[in-house]
């Protein structure tokens, strides 16, 4: 099988190039109401409302340990997420972490493209905060990804230089060692910068799953995997704003694509647990990076203050860019009303081994983030902070309600995460 190592001349990346050479910088939570009930050195006011216990990332392990169960859950409506043990992710650029760093090294432009070990949903970099980072306080799992630039021919037990861990054994020094090495390093990360949903059903059939066939996972083990996607579908819109037809881009074809590449994975994979992320507001990059000098080119007249290379129906100026940014608003709206339906069927079916979760992406509010939520690299895709917090966010509403799911993550100077109780199961459904 030929694995899908990062595609350097997309357009994707030759956009990012574009910009970063434009712009020069290639070169260089959540809590119960009240304070925290733990005044423990380190631990921060997080979010007012939401219920829990809160502690710093640093200070996870201050959290209480859980009381064991006595046996694997049988029921996904039972499972807590300490009963995770693979951890699988797909989706496009962001859940591949993708210019979540900016660099100081110009030897390679991989240096500058994907840092999938930050990625929130499934990053394993040590000291990153991300999903199974923080998971890992109280269960194990298998999957996670780390970042891994392609600099040199990898020797034996060297370090990586990111400080993830050694070159795995099973990387042999043959032709094809950086696919070998890539690999390692993606884990169960199945996610391809440019997707859109129907891509995914391939990174399930073409990654996820022969992958998940050399590592002996077990029937009776429960798996989560993260399913992030539709800023390219949303920001390809553009192309046919008008269209009724069930196009690439309809509301349509966006829930059909996501519940493909489910379908796939619950067929050959038991006890499943689905988080499925929904559309933030894309069109909010617009006001976020419109007079910020974070992102403006000293290249670019001031009739065009943004470069729309990545999402012009997000960045285009004038009344065109706002028609269509309310556009994009409205088509976000279907997305997210065809995906539920999916998930109301898929509830329908009761299948015990099979759980769904759906967090509304209002969760992700731009509009009152700071401007550093952003790369610094392209001023589109989220930075290592804004993956910090999306990680937390995350993590902090996995066993809440819908309602409570829907509020916004607070942006604070530190970053809050909730301690797992024993009573807490996965908030399944809608």
């Amino acid at each position: 099988m030929k694995l899908d190592r990062p595609n350097l001349f997309t357009l994707a990346i030759l956009s990012n190039v574009s910009a970063a050479l434009l712009t020069g910088r290639l070169s260089d939570s959540d809590t119960s109401s009240g304070r925290s009930p733990w005044p423990w050195p380190g631990t921060s006011d997080p979010q007012p409302d939401l219920p829990g216990r809160y502690v710093s990332f640093q200070d996870l392990h201050r959290c209480p340990s859980l009381t064991p169960k006595d046996d694997t859950p049988s029921s996904a409506k039972d499972v807590r997420p300490d009963d995770i043990k693979v951890i699988m992710a797909i989706g496009d650029s962001i859940t591949v972490g993708f210019l979540a760093r900016p660099t100081s090294s110009s030897s390679s432009i991989l240096s500058i493209k994907e840092w999938r070990g930050l990625s929130y949903p499934i990053g394993g970099d040590e000291g990153a905060i991300t999903l199974p980072n923080i998971l890992s306080r109280w269960s194990l799992t298998t999957g996670q990804s780390h970042s891994y630039i392609f600099d040199s021919r990898p020797k034996a037990n060297t370090q990586h230089p990111l400080g993830v861990p050694p070159v795995p054994p099973s990387v042999s020094a043959t032709s094809n060692w950086q696919d070998d090495l890539w690999t390692s390093y993606k884990g169960l990360n199945g996610a391809v910068s440019g997707s859109t949903s129907l891509s995914l059903y391939s990174q399930v059939r073409d990654y996820i799953l022969p992958r998940l066939s050399k590592m002996n996972v077990s029937d009776t083990e429960w798996k989560f995997v993260n399913v992030g996607i539709g800023a390219n579908d949303i920001c390809a819109f553009c192309l046919a704003p008008n269209s009724t037809l069930p196009l690439v881009g309809s509301p349509e074809e966006f829930a059909e694509g996501i519940k493909d590449a489910v379908d796939l994975l619950r067929k050959h994979v038991p006890r499943l647990i689905v988080n499925i992320i929904g559309l933030f507001k894309v069109s909010s990059l617009y006001a976020l990076t419109l007079k910020n000098p974070y992102c403006k080119s000293i290249f670019l007249p001031p009739a065009l203050p943004h470069l729309p290379l990545e999402c012009n129906c997000a960045l285009l100026p004038g009344p065109v860019g706002d028609y269509t940014r309310r556009r994009m608003d409205d088509m976000s709206e279907a997305y997210d009303s065809a995906v539920l339906q999916v998930i109301k069927d898929w509830q329908q079916e009761s299948d015990r081994e099979f759980g769904v979760m759906w967090q509304p992406g209002s969760f992700i509010d731009l509009e009152s983030w700071p401007i550093e939520a952003l790369s610094p690299i392209d001023c589109f895709h989220p930075s290592e902070a804004a993956h910090q917090r999306v990680a937390a966010g995350l993590w902090n509403r996995l066993t809440m309600g819908l309602e409570t799911k829907s509020r916004p993550i607070r942006w604070t100077e530190e970053v809050s995460v909730r301690c797992l109780e024993d009573d807490d199961r996965f908030g399944l459904g809608i």
